[in-house]
């Protein structure tokens, strides 16, 4: 993932509590890619002006931006 790619992610709604309740995740939303760093594996993405952080296990890249040379 590189800064300018479209990002497909989703928000934790509810967190779950072990087995008994699980977690609780909105629909995927697609958003701009603003930071990521590796050893962070967290995601800052553009999505309607304001900046969410999202975990990358919840990131999916749904479109790469073109590059310029």
């Amino acid at each position: 993932m590189k800064v300018g790619d479209l990002i497909r992610f989703r928000e934790i709604l509810d967190h779950g509590a072990g087995l008994h309740r699980p977690t609780v995740y909105s629909e995927w939303k697609v958003g701009l890619l603003v930071e990521y760093k590796t050893w962070e594996k967290i995601a800052k993405i553009n999505y309607n002006g304001s900046i969410i952080r999202i975990r990358a296990c919840d990131v999916q890249i749904h479109k790469r931006a073109k590059r310029l040379l």
